[in-house]
């Protein structure tokens, strides 16, 4: 039987947690590549998956092992705009029932996003899917220049959240909670392959058998 874990407030990842944004993410550097002239095939599927959940900093050297340092961050400004471009199109997907299941927790918790991602892509994502009135706050480390574990620190600092839960999908987001002492929730259908975490869900939806 699953133990119930009481909280106030959640706090969620972004990428592999709340929506699937690779091919909106592989579309966007394919086009920076071009802009910078660089030949998009070079861009690997299975390097974007490892490289969600990394700050945007890092992005670039996974994506682009082989470019130089000075020509990996021209791209990966001109990516990083493109992808607050391209978020509105409908190239990234919401996992199922993401919208049903944030309005009903909406009701009795306090919802909150801590994001490695750059500066307007939360922004960006809240106007395209109406969320904006879901969460209380966010904190993304294009904004801050810091990592996801003094982020999570530092939301939790200006809104007083108390009781609390972080759900995720990768080891960045395992490590912040840990950090935090907060319980992880792993979203196992995300980009992530982690073992370590105090709950487990494989849909969004079972977030409501987990949460008290």
């Amino acid at each position: 039987m699953v133990r119930k874990m009481n909280c106030e407030s959640v706090i969620f990842d972004l990428d592999g947690t709340l929506w699937n944004p690779m091919e909106m993410s592989l579309e966007a550097w394919k086009r920076a590549c071009i802009e910078h002239g660089i030949d998009p095939e070079i861009l690997e599927r299975e390097r974007f998956a490892r490289a969600f959940g990394h700050p945007a900093s890092a992005v670039a050297e996974i994506v682009l092992p082989a470019v130089e340092k000075s020509l990996q961050n021209k791209v990966l400004d001109s990516a990083n705009e493109m992808e607050i471009q391209l978020i509105r199109t409908g190239l990234g997907a919401l996992f199922d029932d993401v919208e049903i299941i944030l309005e009903h927790l909406a009701r009795t918790k306090r919802l909150f996003l801590c994001s490695n991602c750059q500066s307007g892509y939360i922004e960006a994502f809240l106007s395209t899917y109406g969320m904006e009135l879901l969460f209380v706050d966010y904190i993304c480390s294009g904004d801050t220049l810091q990592g996801k574990g003094i982020n999570l620190g530092m939301l939790i600092a200006r809104n007083s959240i108390g009781d609390a839960v972080m759900v995720g999908d990768m080891l960045s987001d395992c490590d912040a909670a840990c950090k935090n002492n907060l319980p992880f929730i792993y979203a196992s259908y995300g980009f992530g392959d982690l073992r370590q975490f105090e709950a487990k869900i494989d849909r969004i939806d079972e977030l409501l058998h987990v949460l008290a």
